[in-house]
């Protein structure tokens, strides 16, 4: 094939197509055949193993059409029809309305909005809601229902419950001989949850049923913004929480876990996507001494800058407020009440990171369903 059509053209290289200057491999292409015969149309799953694809395999000729369809034949002997949209799309040419919106950091500035809940029946603001949790890695709705246990049906608006050693839905109230310290009325600094697990919970939910008491503030801190001012006062002190494995254990009545991770993690692209920070809870090894005075004065700083009330952002609890955060992005804490003023209700759950993706996916290809659905 040497003719070219349009901004595709042949790669004699690799046997592919160059589309828009970019190379696109032939068994990139051959993997994206969508007809029936190859392409489960429900399940959108393949119908052979890409895997034995032949690697010699090159594209034999390509003829695009009038309604952007690519017709492609393989040296294999398949022919395919391709979108040339679809294809600009994935390739990053064009935008894809899929793409989840990136996270923004931020500091006690944050202007944010509240969500009613009984306005997220409207696809648009629920999509709305999601933007705002992807970017700022939390949501506050109010007006929620306050039955006792209806948190089950609040968060599954969202995705999945993940049950844990706390069970499916967890109360957060002072008791007597409490096996966390959630449990009681004392001040929390910020930290992380269940970082002993693996997989750490996701996606944490606190809904608020009763409060009498005043205090118990809810605090919040952006996990990037605190990691973005380490690196920028310290750079050595950054590298060495994102390098030193620390054991974290929770060792309780029913049940001991234990997982081994740095307090800060990264994604692909860069973004800080895991915080850990338990002090109560870690162990770092037993590393060389000038290792772990540098540590230690890594963990204390990130400790400061998590709780120094520039990064912080406080508010009240009030029947009815439900508070959907990522715990693998948000430092969280409280401060102190009087448990003897009266009575303080919350109950909390997790779901996993992938509940409030797909729906976002749903409601920006033009689904309505404001709800993740439970395939039958």
């Amino acid at each position: 094939m040497t003719a070219t059509i349009g901004n595709i053209q042949a790669d004699a290289k690799t046997g592919g197509l160059s589309f828009a200057g970019k190379v696109l491999h032939p068994l990139w292409l051959r993997e994206r055949v969508v007809e029936t015969n190859a392409f489960d149309p429900i399940s959108h799953q393949r119908l052979y193993e890409p895997a034995e694809l032949d690697p010699s395999i090159i594209v034999q000729s390509a003829e695009i059409s009038a309604d952007d369809k690519l017709s492609i034949k393989f040296s294999d002997g398949y022919a395919g029809i391709f979108d040339i949209v679809e294809l600009a799309r994935e390739i990053g040419l064009t935008d894809n309305p899929e793409t989840i919106p990136l996270p923004k950091s931020w500091n006690s500035n944050l202007n944010f909005k509240r969500f009613d809940w009984n306005a997220l029946d409207d696809p648009a603001e629920m999509k709305a809601l999601l933007t705002a949790y992807f970017e700022n890695a939390f949501c506050i709705m109010d007006n929620t229902p306050t039955d006792r246990d209806s948190l089950k049906k609040h968060a599954r608006r969202f995705g999945f419950l993940r049950d844990t050693n706390f069970g499916e839905i967890f109360n957060v109230e002072t008791k007597p001989s409490a096996t966390d310290l959630a449990y009681t009325d004392v001040a929390l600094a910020s930290h992380t949850d269940n970082p002993y697990r693996w997989p750490v919970p996701s996606i944490q939910y606190l809904h608020c049923l009763a409060n009498e008491v005043q205090g118990g503030l809810s605090t919040l801190v952006d996990g990037m913004a605190v990691a973005e001012a380490l690196a920028q006062e310290n750079q050595a002190w950054a590298d060495i929480l994102e390098t030193v494995p620390v054991r974290f254990r929770y060792d309780g009545p029913t049940g001991i876990y234990e997982d081994t991770a740095p307090l800060i993690a990264r994604d692909y692209r860069g973004f800080v996507n895991h915080i850990r920070f338990s002090p109560r809870l870690d162990f770092v090894p037993a590393l060389d001494p000038d290792t772990l005075t540098i540590f230690y004065a890594a963990r204390r700083r990130m400790h400061e800058l998590a709780n120094d009330l520039k990064f912080q952002i406080q508010f009240p609890f009030k029947p009815g407020t439900l508070l959907m955060m990522n715990n693998y992005r948000l430092f969280h804490g409280r401060t102190a009440f009087n448990g003897k003023q009266g009575y303080r209700h919350l109950q909390g759950c997790y779901i996993d990171h992938d509940g409030p993706q797909c729906l976002y996916r749903l409601l920006a290809t033009g689904h309505t369903e404001t709800f993740v659905q439970r395939e039958s």
